[in-house]
């Protein structure tokens, strides 16, 4: 099992916030999963890494750059770790907040699969629209 410390996941999340992504894929398989869900342009089913940095790129560009999280905890068993994270944006000249749960699954020492969920499905589907 890999085992991901809050420090090491702070200093990953500091590094996607600075848009240093090439750190942080290299946590994920080449043929990741990523499920999000809600009716914006971020939502849907991505493939691979090349799925995976799309999805990033979106919500960086959606966001005008201002797309940015935070820890809030960390669990973590066999196979998996789960992030609550609070996220924030930039949107219509004021900042919005919402939590944001990531679940990972694990497998040789990458992350394999990963769901987004929303704290907040209507600001996520809003500031993503």
């Amino acid at each position: 099992m890999v085992y991901f410390d809050k420090k090491t996941i702070n200093l990953l999340i500091d590094a996607f916030n600075r848009r240093d992504l090439e750190p942080v894929a290299k946590l994920f398989a080449d043929d990741i999963v990523l499920h999000c869900p809600g009716k914006s342009r971020v939502s849907g089913t991505y493939q691979g890494k090349q799925g995976l940095l799309e999805f990033w790129q979106k919500q960086i560009e959606l966001t005008g750059g201002s797309f940015r999280g935070s820890v809030i905890s960390v669990c973590q068993g066999e196979g998996s770790l789960i992030l609550v994270m609070e996220t924030e944006v930039d949107h219509a000249g004021e900042t919005l907040s919402w939590q944001r749960i990531n679940r990972y699954r694990i497998a040789d020492n990458k992350i394999v699969e990963a769901w987004i969920f929303e704290g907040d499905q209507y600001i996520a589907d809003t500031v993503f629209a």
